[in-house]
């Protein structure tokens, strides 16, 4: 056989074991250890109108629960936000897919929850085509309406699922509210990211009590916009100013520019930088300024807030800075992995306070603080919350060496609640504590 013939056979056999490869990535099974004939419908009340649809006052999708006589049913909407799932391939032990899957569906079966948001980081797998086909699946099998807004860990690598696709996958399924089409500002700019898009929530006279905005936070920054802002290579991702354009038109739009009483919430997944006004402070890595009795300039030690290694010895303390507060019971475990550039999404936010509640994002996983500063006379403050991280197989407490109680692995999930009055509860709750709940917000102000 001549040298021409062997590298023409050579090839031939790689290219052959290329495509093999990738047609098992996309097409071969991806086994998912759940009882799929358990799983049951929750059967609630909610029904989907379309954007513009008789009945919906928005050109946004509109969920409204109905009584049997067809009329809204105005009691609480509860609303589940689920975060950093990470659903990969692998189990380790009691630390895998199959606890986190597990607990998700008993979960969704015990809560009967109207609406499920999803705030990023759930479909990690290179094999994302498969898991997020599971997902949808479970999704509809138990019949919640729900939706998906992008972590940084989907599609950012080359081998995962692009971005676009994953959620082009998911918004074909029924109750899946996700819309993967490249929006417009009113300019007719196009808005960055996939996966910008509005569902309101109905009440009385089909009146909007709750609008909830998605928006994609992206993955890494560009190399661009790195040099741009002369910020680190490799630094986290952030909401760019088209983002922002579209999403003070949409606020403006359902609260009537602000005077109708509705107001917003945002979930991402990617925190804002003014998250970074908690600090996780390690006792064995002290700032210039820091000792373990007393916080740098600008900052103060919360009470009782604290780490334990295995041993019982304190090894972390939490700070936050002057000027702002946290929900009682809520902290920052490790550091904030926000961008390194400040977009100036929270001053917006700030600016449109009428209209708004707050953000809702994931991300780092040991952290469920509630940040707020101060509001005015008749006013409540714009919320930055973390939700309770539900992925058992992401580092987590006990693996850190921050608690001295094995079970405290901080995995669970967070309710939202909307009452008819347009205020709102916001709840963590714990798995690892079966299901232990601590109420953060209650009727749109702070647990004392």
């Amino acid at each position: 056989m001549s040298s021409k013939v062997k590298i023409i056979v050579a090839c031939s056999i790689a290219l052959a074991f290329i495509a093999a490869v990738v047609l098992v990535i996309l097409f071969a099974p991806l086994p998912m250890n759940v009882e799929w004939d358990d799983i049951y419908n929750v059967e609630n009340n909610v029904t989907l109108l379309d954007a513009n649809a008789e009945g919906n006052p928005t050109d946004a999708p509109a969920l409204v629960k109905l009584n049997k006589d067809g009329k809204p049913d105005t009691s609480d909407w509860k609303v589940l936000q689920f975060t950093d799932m990470h659903l990969a391939e692998t189990n380790k032990g009691n630390l895998g897919n199959d606890r986190t899957i597990k607990m998700f569906i008993e979960t969704i079966e015990t809560e009967r929850p109207d609406f499920v948001a999803f705030t990023g980081d759930i479909i990690t797998s290179f094999r994302g085509r498969a898991r997020a086909i599971q997902l949808c699946e479970m999704m509809e099998k138990l019949g919640v309406y729900w939706a998906y807004c992008l972590g940084n860990h989907e599609g950012d690598a080359f081998y995962k699922m692009p971005r676009k696709e994953l959620m082009e996958l998911v918004e074909k399924y029924p109750h899946c509210l996700t819309d993967a089409s490249v929006k417009k500002t009113a300019a007719g700019e196009e808005v960055w990211g996939y996966g910008n898009f509005v569902v309101n929530l109905l009440g009385a006279n089909n009146k909007v009590v709750q609008s909830m905005i998605f928006m994609d936070s992206g993955d890494a920054i560009s190399k661009e916009d790195a040099e741009k802002f002369d910020v680190k290579k490799g630094s986290y991702d952030y909401l760019k100013d088209s983002q922002k354009v579209w999403y003070e038109e949409e606020v403006r739009k359902v609260t009537n520019d602000l005077t109708n009483g509705v107001k917003t919430m945002l979930f991402i997944h990617i925190p804002l930088v003014e998250q970074r006004n908690m600090k996780y402070v390690s006792l064995s890595n002290l700032e210039e300024g820091w000792t373990a009795d007393a916080a740098g300039d600008g900052y103060t030690y919360l009470d009782g807030v604290y780490t334990k290694d295995h041993d019982g010895n304190v090894v972390g303390l939490v700070a936050i800075a002057d000027g702002w507060y946290a929900a009682k019971g809520t902290a920052n475990y490790e550091g904030v992995c926000s961008s390194e550039h400040n977009n100036g999404m929270y001053d917006l936010m700030k600016s449109l306070r009428a209209g708004v509640n707050g953000l809702f994002c994931g991300h780092d996983h040991v952290n469920n603080s509630v940040l707020y500063e101060a509001a005015g006379e008749g006013e409540t403050p714009v919320y930055l919350c973390y939700g309770v991280c539900g992925g058992y197989a992401t580092y987590n407490l006990y693996k850190a060496n921050k608690t001295d109680d094995p079970d405290n692995l901080m995995k669970g999930y967070s309710i939202i609640t909307i009452h008819a009055d347009r205020t709102f509860d916001y709840t963590g709750v714990s798995w690892d504590y079966d299901y232990e709940r601590s109420v953060y917000v209650e009727n749109s102000l702070p647990k004392a």
